[in-house]
């Protein structure tokens, strides 16, 4: 074989194995939740979990879900996480389609490969539920009820 066969193989073969957004960013992406204070439980609404804040978690790219962060004597956070279509996921349907055709493009957009998860990091502030109890007692006796 000639070097310019070669060469052309090669590169051929490198855009062909980069081309699918499945292989190019997976079909999974770790998402980081952190807490003030530390040491809060997580679990999403798809039934992972981390039971101690800060910790990452490797979900599905193609599911959008609620994380609840939570704390024995502090409030409960929920927070929204969206799937959406990334920038490098949709660079590498493209690829998969013109290499690939239909069924390369289709299987990554069965695998979820061509979206990502908004936001990728989580860092919520829990207030002490203790604090909030007696902040609503402050403004009770404040409004003179209980005066004679």
């Amino acid at each position: 074989m000639s070097l310019k066969i070669k060469l052309l193989f090669f590169v051929f073969s490198i855009f062909f194995i980069q081309s699918c957004a499945t292989s190019y960013q997976g079909t999974e992406q770790t998402v980081t939740f952190k807490s003030h204070p530390k040491g809060a439980f997580v679990k999403t609404s798809h039934g992972y979990s981390c039971s101690i804040t800060p910790c990452k978690i490797r979900l599905p790219r193609n599911k959008s879900f609620e994380a609840k962060i939570s704390k024995p004597g502090f409030t409960t956070e929920i927070i929204n996480v969206k799937s959406a279509p990334s920038g490098s996921g949709a660079v590498g349907f493209v690829s998969s389609a013109l290499v690939g055709g239909v069924i390369a493009s289709g299987y990554d957009i069965y695998k979820g490969s061509i979206f990502e998860l908004i936001p990728s990091e989580i860092n919520v502030k829990m207030q002490s539920t203790n604090a909030l109890v007696l902040e609503e007692i402050r403004s009770i006796s404040n409004m003179g009820l209980f005066n004679n």
